[in-house]
């Protein structure tokens, strides 16, 4: 029986790239580095903020990417206002079914937990999310599933009762890693091709599709 629904964030329940590449160049210019484009901003991203700023440096100042992230990058995506964020269409239906049916819902994203927690109290408040997870400091990032281990055991849900939903490969070996049921969702920033590559076999094209998927588990 289903209890519960972990969402990825970026790319699953919001589409937030408008924002992460705007920051991103934002934080670029600062560091006198050529931006990044649109499309080059959703293959870096995924994987945590980090390696997002190792990604989009020059390769020649890559071994200066921790520096770049905690001093120039965070404090612009801290203070950004999400204003070209949106949620996908269809999403508030899909929660409300979900709620409906007593389906606790909860986030783990590997952006950072302030950032994270800026969306919970805009954006994402609608939605009733219990936890929403975020990187922080001593927690290894997806796909390690500790993080979502945590919050499995703060809902008092096992794995077995519980799916993984999200838009990329890391999502998919999250799920895989911490035992639990997965569906990839095809609105995102990667493409079907490299979620198969990953493992995944349960795809969902919209959120209305997603809702049947989920509501037949």
């Amino acid at each position: 029986m289903l209890k519960a629904v972990i969402f990825d964030l970026d790319g699953t329940v919001l589409d937030t790239l408008p924002d992460l590449h705007a920051c991103m160049n934002e934080a670029l210019a600062k560091f006198s580095c050529p931006p990044v484009s649109m499309e080059e901003t959703r293959r870096y991203i995924g994987n945590g903020g980090l390696r997002f700023a190792e990604r989009a440096l020059p390769e020649g100042r890559r071994a200066e990417a921790e520096y770049f992230y905690r001093e120039i990058y965070c404090p612009i995506h801290f203070s950004c206002k999400n204003e070209r964020t949106k949620p996908f269409p269809g999403e508030a239906a899909c929660m409300e079914a979900l709620a409906e049916r007593g389906i606790a819902r909860a986030v783990v994203t590997n952006k950072s937990q302030p950032a994270a927690d800026e969306l919970g109290r805009t954006l994402l408040r609608p939605y009733g999310f219990s936890v929403i997870f975020g990187n922080r400091e001593g927690i290894p990032v997806k796909p390690d599933p500790t993080g979502t281990r945590m919050v499995l055991s703060q809902l008092g849900v096992s794995p077995a009762d519980a799916v993984f939903v999200g838009d990329g490969e890391t999502d998919v070996l999250t799920a895989k890693n911490a035992g639990m049921r997965q569906v990839s969702v095809l609105w995102g920033y990667r493409p079907r091709e490299a979620l198969a590559g990953a493992g995944a076999s349960r795809f969902a094209a919209d959120y209305a599709e997603l809702t049947e998927i989920l509501l037949s588990l």
